[in-house]
């Protein structure tokens, strides 16, 4: 690499060799050095004299760095770009000529009087397909774009955070939708839920579930159906990240990964590097568990630095609820197998029972069986262990016999235990409507960046009827005999 930087730089000085001291190292002259300063920077100016120096430590002069072979590639690569020049040349032709010709069309066509005009439509429908292109004349984009090239002057990782600020500003403008998906990325467990897309702080059930209409006919309005069901409060919860970032840390990771997924620069910009490799992967981790075992507290934040919230304190997760509807022994939720604990030995036939226990009305429904992943290896063992002549078809779909119920492992759940059966229509997933309530921006401070973003998000269920569930006994100390409200 070095072997080409220096052949560049003797072309563009136009010397075949450098002045030497008395021990015969190399030095250059002042306006040499104000040469390569005006057309390269400084940047470039420094690493080449300390790339000069090192190289001479082994007793070569440095113009030996210029081989047959780099001139060779200098040559091939002057080549190269020539032929790319020549044939971007006559594209760009050939598309002047067509722009020129439908400018023509279109001038002709002004003049002719239309026969329909149809319907004027006014709107920017380009502004619909604008997508973000990063700006290469930026130093972190220049930098990476260098660095991608092997350029020798790639060792300096000085970012202007007030650059990588405006960049991420017009990313978040062009690629709004796909970051608000990013930041609420369809989890392992929302996946098995319906989604709420509201703005109220928190909303309950509206609609009820019919016991019976059937009747024998009389010549009087004798009404029935009345609906017989418990609506249960999804509280929404007010999220946000804080992320401090050193870009400069965190360059050299970057480059690793343009080079991995065969990218250039200019298809992975570093803000988008930043939220979707560094701040998504976790916030998708922590999501996951939050929303199955979460409890909210209050934060006693005041002030800037305060220590933030646990992960697991931003919200009431789905497991949470069950648990504090267990504690208060007021809502009419189906509790299975009611403090006993499971045991390999009898697990196939507990959780055989436990189906059994859902009410007929839910009983020809196809639902998962939502649980601890643990539990559900156990039960895998078990029913080997019980029935070994027998081969499981589906691999991990592992259904329980003559029902329509199949085990669905969330990782929210693991190590917890418990599991619990209710419809998808019943398993409630809240989001904001308003994509306005979703914020997202970047403040540069020093050579560190800091990432927020604020929403909306819940999670909880509908109706307390349909939802059937276990929570071994530790899990639910002080709880009162099981509840079993009816439909």
């Amino acid at each position: 690499m070095f072997g080409q930087v220096m052949s560049v730089v003797l072309s563009f000085l136009g010397i075949s060799a450098f002045a030497k001291d008395k021990e015969g190292k190399s030095f250059m002259l002042s306006t040499q050095k104000e040469q390569l300063k005006n057309k390269y920077g400084d940047k470039f100016l420094t690493e080449f004299e300390k790339d000069l120096t090192e190289f001479e430590k082994s007793g070569k002069a440095a113009e030996e760095a210029v081989t047959d072979e780099v001139k060779a590639q200098l040559e091939a690569d002057r080549d190269k770009n020539a032929k790319d020049l020549k044939e971007a040349r006559e594209k760009i032709k050939a598309l002047d000529a067509k722009v020129a010709e439908r400018d023509a069309e279109i001038a002709k066509l002004g003049k002719e009087e239309t026969k329909d005009a149809g319907i004027h439509v006014e709107g920017g429908a380009a502004d619909m397909t604008k997508k973000f292109k990063p700006d290469m004349t930026l130093a972190h984009n220049m930098y990476l774009d260098a660095a991608f090239k092997g350029a020798a002057y790639s060792g300096d990782s000085t970012i202007e955070t007030s650059e990588l600020q405006k960049e991420f500003g017009k990313y978040v403008s062009s690629e709004r939708i796909e970051i608000i998906k990013g930041l609420l990325s369809t989890t392992e467990s929302t996946s098995y839920m319906s989604t709420v897309v509201t703005d109220k702080v928190e909303i309950r059930a509206q609609q009820a579930a019919i016991d019976s209409v059937l009747q024998q006919f009389v010549p009087k309005w004798t009404p029935k159906g009345k609906s017989k069901f418990t609506p249960l409060t999804i509280k929404n919860y007010k999220c946000k990240i804080n992320v401090p970032i050193t870009p400069s840390d965190i360059m050299e990771d970057i480059l690793g990964y343009l080079y991995d997924e065969n990218l250039k620069p200019e298809d992975m910009p570093v803000v988008k590097y930043i939220l979707h490799q560094l701040i998504f992967p976790k916030l998708d981790e922590e999501r996951e568990i939050a929303l199955a075992i979460g409890e909210f507290k209050e934060t006693t934040a005041t002030q800037d630095g305060d220590d933030a919230t646990d992960a697991n304190e931003v919200m009431d997760g789905y497991l949470t609820q069950l648990k504090k509807y267990k504690a208060e022994a007021k809502v009419p939720i189906t509790w299975l197998l009611d403090g006993v604990k499971l045991e390999d030995a009898k697990l196939v036939e507990q959780i055989e029972s436990a189906v059994g226990a859902v009410k007929p009305l839910y009983k020809k429904k196809t639902m998962f069986i939502h649980a601890d992943p643990d539990l559900i290896i156990r039960y895998g063992k078990a029913y080997r262990k019980l029935y070994p002549w027998l081969k499981n078809e589906d691999g991990e779909k592992i259904k329980v016999d003559f029902s329509r119920f199949t085990f669905a492992p969330l990782e929210g759940m693991r190590g917890t235990g418990a599991f619990f059966i209710t419809p998808k229509e019943n398993f409630k997933h809240l989001q904001s409507k308003d994509p306005q309530r979703t914020k997202v921006w970047m403040q540069g401070e020093n050579y560190d960046v800091k990432i927020f973003a604020e929403w909306w998000e819940a999670v909880g269920f509908w109706l307390a009827e349909a939802i059937f569930a276990y929570l071994p006994p530790e899990e639910a100390e002080g709880s009162s005999t099981s509840q079993g409200g009816g439909l």
